[in-house]
């Protein structure tokens, strides 16, 4: 029973945290404004329209948080509804284990085992579904983000917001992100092999033939373009490392534990359960992030 109390307690740690409660500033107060327009010959009109969408946006980041809080606390029950179900079917499984024969008790360990392994990457794949759930909700974030901040003083202040808008990133700032970028050829041909498996399932230690896992989809890829990466996420640290500013179709993206690969455009392409794309992001479930990675032949 060793090997499934393992599992629980890896799964109980890989358990969604409560999201913080967000204080967003409070904006200026704009009860004096019409009374000075009115004094000063101006119009208050741009000042409303600039405190309004500041509000909208506002109620749009707290309406965010709560669905993603709602969508975490979902997966933490059905994590724990996980465990509980490893648990129950590892009892009569364990019973052999006092079968003084060594036949049936290598039966029985070999059948815990396979249920710990079951167990995990049915908890893997929650997560991993979570993360889609959470990329989804989010994406009003990121329209947030890429508006460029504009003054609504003065034409001067337009002019000079607007330019420095310019360069607002959303999620973050990649290559090219007005149009795929070119990259080089084994990883355009490695993304587009990753790309043609968005929904395949997910398969603890799935190397393809019906299921996937991070790495097993991004060696897979890599394979279709004639370079061969190692087996786990952690060890596809190759190649040369590269900027944010600089990503390529292809490149990937690594985490202590999971690995996806950047498929142009801001997005990135991963085994989640199904394979799937998703915005690009540097945090994975509180992995620690090892960077972008572009693999060499």
């Amino acid at each position: 029973m060793l090997v499934i109390m393992q599992a629980i307690a890896q799964i109980s740690r890989l358990s969604p945290q409560e999201l913080p409660a967000i204080a967003l500033p409070q904006g200026p107060s704009l009860g004096s404004v019409d009374e000075l327009a009115r004094i000063t010959g101006g119009s208050p009109a741009a000042l409303h329209r600039a405190h309004r969408s500041l509000e909208a946006d506002k109620h749009t980041v707290h309406q965010v948080r709560d669905r993603a809080a709602t969508l975490a606390r979902q997966c933490l029950v059905d994590l724990l509804g996980i465990g509980s179900e490893l648990l129950r079917q590892a009892i009569p499984l364990a019973l052999g284990l006092v079968v003084p024969n060594p036949a049936v008790q290598a039966a029985s360990r070999a059948g815990l085992e396979a249920l710990a392994a079951r167990g995990i990457a049915q908890a893997m794949a929650r997560l991993s579904h979570l993360m889609g759930e959470l990329a989804a909700v989010a994406r009003p974030l990121l329209d947030i983000a890429q508006t460029a901040v504009q003054s609504a003083c003065s034409d001067s202040g337009r002019a000079a917001a607007h330019s420095l808008g310019q360069g607002v990133p959303g999620s973050c700032a990649v290559g090219s992100s007005s149009g795929p970028a070119a990259g080089s050829s084994a990883g355009q041909a490695a993304a587009q092999a990753a790309l043609s498996q968005v929904g395949t399932p997910y398969t603890w230690g799935g190397t393809g033939s019906g299921g996937f896992d991070c790495s097993g989809l991004t060696q897979w890829a890599y394979r279709q373009a004639g370079i061969e990466l190692p087996r786990l996420a952690q060890e596809q640290t190759v190649g040369v490392q590269v900027p944010a500013d600089q990503l390529q179709p292809g490149d990937l993206v690594v985490w202590d534990g999971h690995v996806a690969m950047y498929s142009g455009n801001g997005q990135m392409v991963e085994a989640g359960d199904p394979v799937q794309t998703n915005p690009l992001r540097t945090t994975n479930m509180g992995m620690a992030f090892k960077g972008f990675w572009r693999p060499t032949g």
